[in-house]
């Protein structure tokens, strides 16, 4: 079975039959803890909108009632909210 990501769950396909899966519950905490609190350094407009499409799933339309704001900001607030986050992330995995 693979994730929507395309990494598959314990070896069920001779290509991930060689991974070393005892580390793989620790090291995806320590990614999602550091994940979390690159979200959490957003700036307030950024996270909301990043929280309420990414992680809660809610479409623009949704997004846009709940935040007071048009679909259009919310595009454009998601986009920069991504790039932001990965500038964060990119700082943390490749230092």
């Amino acid at each position: 079975m693979t994730t929507r990501h395309g990494c598959c769950n314990p070896p069920s396909s001779p290509r991930c039959a060689s991974r070393d899966w005892g580390d793989a519950v620790p090291e995806r905490k320590e990614t999602a803890a550091i994940v979390r609190e690159a979200i959490a350094r957003l700036p307030d407009q950024y996270r909301e909108v990043l929280v309420l499409r990414d992680i809660e799933e809610r479409d623009t339309s949704e997004a846009a009632a709940l935040l007071g704001t048009t679909p259009n900001a919310v595009k454009v607030r998601l986009h920069r909210a991504r790039q932001a986050l990965r500038t964060l992330l990119d700082r943390e995995f490749n230092d």
